[in-house]
């Protein structure tokens, strides 16, 4: 890819992220103007929660069939074997996956779920909708960034702000105060992104019917992973509210605190999807000196976009917080430091991460985020006052999932090459 056209592609993507980006801190912010003082309190927490639920429970399971499908595409490119195969396969796994969310979102809704969105039936049927639209887009997703045809990528994601973005301002000009429908015009957004590229999914017929060995267990290793992320990154204010029921607003504006200080996050996605089918075709042809080089590229600019969002959440983010989201009152300048800090940890761990994919170290990644899990919920559970355990459990278990992928990284690194087309998983750490 020639210079004119890196930045062109880069422009689209980060374009994109920035609609996708706006809608979703646009809906925290409507809803908290919508939905204020100590009697919507209750809605408005469950509203934020169902951003935070949406957000581990769809993307949690479904970026990982977008990362192993972009792996899968972009390794049987490297070796000039046919598309659809993988395609069929990475199908398949999102109609399972699907099936598998909706048995665990029916299961947790009467023993948690359901305090959680408030007993709201609209809340939780825009759930399943979020969840339904999230694998559409995440698996065309997958086929897109594998052929690199990062233009069409960026197109859905142009789609599903958009469509997240608009209702939710025209339910706010129509002052109308029903949650569910704000949680409607939330959850439609991945379904229409997906429908909006079904033309350019498209691949050559193949006489190829075998699948691809392997896909579903790297999947199930990544799946479990990118749900594990997912969980650090958005599950603290959902636990906040459960534990505080006597103190929802100091709940509400955590929430609303935790959101802004996300910011980077989105701003950092495209890396991920740029990133994956260069390792992935380097890992395939053997070349590890450009999977190093590629790494320390990225970690250097991802730890300086970072930093530059710790600065903007101290400087700006109490401000913020107050005008923009229309919060009780202003967060302090140290919790907005600590989310910031976090956010940085959590980038840089999960820009490690596609290296491991592409050689084939699903298990190592999935060891690094059960390790950071079980530390993070363990502090985030046990501390005594909510808030401050939340801030402490939203630093540690990052830092500890990222020395797990760093040392799995270096060890991959000089290990013993397995040549190209290996298995995804097989035999692998």
């Amino acid at each position: 890819m020639n210079p004119a056209r890196r930045i062109g592609t880069a422009a689209h993507l980060a374009a994109g992220l920035g609609v996708l980006g706006a809608a979703g801190y646009a809906f925290v912010a409507v809803v908290g103007h919508v939905f204020h003082g100590p009697v919507d309190a209750g809605a408005l927490n469950a509203l934020i929660s169902l951003y935070m639920l949406v957000n581990i429970i769809g993307p949690g399971v479904f970026a990982a069939l977008e990362q192993e499908t972009s792996r899968a595409v972009s390794a049987a490119a490297a070796r000039g074997e046919p598309l659809r195969p993988v395609a069929r396969r990475a199908g398949v796994l999102a109609l399972w996956s699907f099936a598998a969310l909706v048995l665990v979102v029916l299961v947790a809704w009467p023993l948690v779920l359901g305090r959680v969105l408030e007993w709201r039936p609209g809340l939780f049927a825009a759930l399943l909708v979020a969840i339904a639209g999230s694998g559409a887009v995440y698996w065309a997703r997958g086929l897109l960034g594998g052929q690199q045809r990062f233009r069409e990528y960026a197109r859905t994601l142009y789609v599903e702000g958009a469509v997240r973005l608009l209702p939710c301002l025209v339910l706010l000009a129509f002052a109308l105060e029903v949650p569910s429908a704000y949680g409607f015009a939330f959850a439609i957004g991945s379904a229409l992104a997906a429908l909006s590229v079904v033309p350019a999914l498209r691949l050559p017929a193949t006489d190829v019917t075998t699948p691809p060995d392997g896909m579903g267990r790297s999947l199930l290793y990544l799946a479990g992973a990118i749900a594990l992320s997912q969980l650090l990154a958005n599950l603290a204010p959902v636990v906040v509210t459960y534990r505080s029921p006597g103190d929802l607003v100091a709940a509400a504006v955590f929430g609303s605190t935790f959101v802004l200080a996300r910011v980077p996050l989105f701003l950092f996605a495209p890396v991920q999807a740029v990133l994956l089918p260069h390792v992935t075709r380097a890992a395939a042809t053997g070349r590890r000196d450009e999977l190093t080089r590629r790494l320390r590229q990225v970690l250097a600019l991802v730890t300086g976009l970072g930093a530059l969002g710790v600065a903007g959440c101290v400087v700006l983010g109490p401000w913020a917080a107050e005008r923009l989201f229309n919060t009780a009152y202003r967060p302090s300048t140290a919790t907005l430091a600590l989310l910031g800090t976090a956010t940085l940890v959590m980038m840089l761990a999960l820009v490690v991460q596609p290296t491991l994919v592409a050689l084939s170290r699903q298990r190592t990644v999935t060891i690094g985020w059960i390790a950071g899990s079980i530390v993070f919920l363990v502090v985030l559970v046990m501390g005594p006052e909510p808030i401050a355990a939340a801030l402490t459990a939203q630093l540690v278990g990052p830092l500890v999932v990222l020395a797990v992928l760093l040392v799995g990284v270096l060890r991959a690194l000089h290990a013993p090459s397995a040549g190209t087309g290996a298995s995804p998983v097989k035999g692998r750490r």
